[in-house]
Parts: C-alpha cells; sequence; structure tokens
C-alpha cells in the first residue's frame, strides 16, 4: 500500500492546513525520494570520473552530482504534474490530488526550475566549460519534450514500450555532463557514450518493472494488466540483455551480470505468484544502482587486486 493511503482523514486535513513553504515542504518529503537522488546523482558523477580517468575531482563530483539531483527533481514535478488525473482516480490522497499544492504553483516551479538550470548551463559554458553546459542545456530541453509527451501523447499511450523507451534517452546528455564537468574533451567519447547506453538498459527495464502490481486501479495501465505476463517480460529481459551487452564494451561486465542474471531469475514470479511483484521491484532497482556505480567499482576491484 502506498505510503499517502496510510494517511488519517486528520492527517491530510493537517497538512492541508499548513503554510506555503510547509506544505512544499511535506510534499517534498511525501514524494521527492531525496537521499535516494542525491546517492545516484554523487555515484553517477564518480562513475562518469573513474570511466575516464583515474583520479577523483571531489569539487567536480559534487558540481555534477547537484546537476544531475536537481535534473531528477525536475522530471519528479513533470511526473506529478503528468499524472494528476490518473492519480485523482488511482491515488486521491497524493500531495496534488488531495490539494496540498495547487497544480499551477507546480507548474510554475517547473517552468523556473527549467530556467534555472537552462540559466546555470549559460552560466558554465561562459565561465569556460562550453561542452558541459550545453550537455546540461540539452538535457533540460529533452526533460521539456518529456514534459509535453513529445507533443505526441496519444502515440506514447498506445505504444508504452516505445513511451519508456523515449523517457530514458535524457541519460545520454546527462551522462555527458557529468563527464564533461571534469574532462570536456571527453564527453563525447565512445566509453560515455557506452555507459549511457548501459544507463538505458538499466532504466528501461527498472520503468517496466515499477509497474508491475496486478491489483493496481486500470487507469495506471500497469504492464502486466494492459500488455500481458509474456509481452511484460520479454520488455523487461530485453533491457537486460541490452544492459548485458553494452556493458561489455565498457569492460563492467564483470560486475553487472550477476545481478542482470538475478533480476532475470525473479521474473517468473509473474506467472507463479504476481502478487509478489516488489521483489521484482526491488531487483531491479539494485540492478540500477549497480549499474551506475559499475565504473567506480572496477576502480576499487584494481585498486586492491
Amino acid at each position: 500500500m502506498d505510503r499517502e493511503a496510510r494517511l488519517t482523514k486528520a492527517e491530510v486535513a493537517d497538512r492541508n492546513d499548513a503554510g506555503h513553504l510547509p506544505r512544499w515542504i511535506q510534499f517534498a518529503r511525501e514524494r521527492f525520494a531525496l537521499p535516494a537522488v542525491l546517492l545516484v546523482g554523487v555515484a553517477q558523477a564518480t562513475s562518469a570520473q573513474y570511466l575516464v580517468r583515474p583520479q577523483l575531482e571531489v569539487v567536480g563530483v559534487i558540481l555534477a552530482a547537484l546537476g544531475i539531483g536537481s535534473l531528477f527533481t525536475l522530471l519528479r514535478l513533470m511526473d506529478e504534474v503528468k499524472d494528476l488525473e490518473k492519480d485523482r482516480v488511482a491515488h486521491p490522497l497524493r500531495p496534488l490530488p488531495r490539494g496540498l499544492l495547487d497544480p499551477v504553483d507546480v507548474r510554475r516551479a517547473i517552468h523556473w526550475g527549467a530556467g534555472g538550470l537552462f540559466g546555470v548551463g549559460i552560466l558554465v559554458a561562459t565561465v569556460g566549460n562550453p561542452v558541459a553546459g550545453a550537455l546540461l542545456g540539452a538535457s533540460v530541453g529533452y526533460a521539456l519534450l518529456m514534459y509535453r509527451e513529445f507533443f505526441a501523447p496519444r502515440f506514447l499511450e498506445d505504444h508504452p514500450f516505445t513511451n519508456a523507451v523515449a523517457h530514458e534517452v535524457v541519460l545520454l546528455p546527462l551522462y555527458g555532463f557529468a563527464t564533461a564537468v571534469v574532462a570536456p574533451q571527453l564527453a563525447l567519447s565512445e566509453p560515455v557514450l557506452w555507459f549511457g547506453l548501459t544507463g538505458m538498459g538499466a532504466s528501461f527495464a527498472y520503468e517496466v518493472c515499477r509497474k508491475l502490481d496486478p491489483n493496481a486501479h486500470a487507469v495506471l495501465r500497469t504492464y502486466l494488466n494492459v500488455h500481458g505476463r509474456h509481452r511484460t517480460v520479454a520488455a523487461v529481459t530485453f533491457g537486460v540483455g541490452f544492459l548485458a551487452l553494452t556493458a561489455t564494451r565498457i569492460d563492467v561486465h564483470h560486475v553487472i551480470w550477476p545481478f542482470a542474471a538475478l533480476l532475470l531469475l525473479t521474473l517468473p514470479l509473474l506467472y507463479v505468484r504476481p502478487g509478489r511483484f516488489r521483489l521484482v521491484e526491488a531487483t531491479a532497482t539494485l540492478l540500477v544502482l549497480i549499474q551506475v556505480l559499475a565504473p567506480t567499482l572496477r576502480h576499487v576491484w584494481r585498486a586492491f587486486s
């Protein structure tokens, strides 16, 4: 059961009576997994450096992690607005459906956040790193296209696997940005591209695995309910296989393959115990974390071997 579904009516009323800033704080507490966002940002920034250089620049890690974390936060806000009508039906106690925040204010925050990140990109380009600035701007621009559903919402609704792939493409400029912060001349190099593609594979598998609840409301259109077990398992297997293949190109397959195999081993649960979908989702989450950390784990292994 979702956390917000466990809120009592009294708690909801108390939260809705709070001031404007406390409401935003409560919104962030309920809908932003900030420690996880920071963890992924630091992990991705660290791995991006170790992928192209033997030493770590701490300031570069911090700057890249802040950029990555800010973009992920912006994407979270966008998802809250895009999912509002579905949440009114399936998750009425989430912050926006229950009126904790006005959707107009959230849309305004999205516009200001996107503008702010564009401004940071321009500033970074101006002070001497045009590659990092351009890649940050490209990441924000692609995020805005995602927000607008690429101006083809009906097509994406009818082709959810295509939709999932399209939403992972943002990782390519983002991974490039994480590298460009400390090594702009290598941001568009082959290893960074392959690293981004491993991210797409892992994230695609996770995107499918996080929408598997067989008892979810029909409006949520979970993969199991809409596309059945065979197509869902095939999609996850495709994402895992793509990850496993691209990992060989940057020599991190030994790190990733055991966890990729672990996810594949959980997929039969969708046939025999579909109610255990949370285990599949948790394994996919672990795989994403390992994928992001893979170059760092390889570096540490080599340093101590």
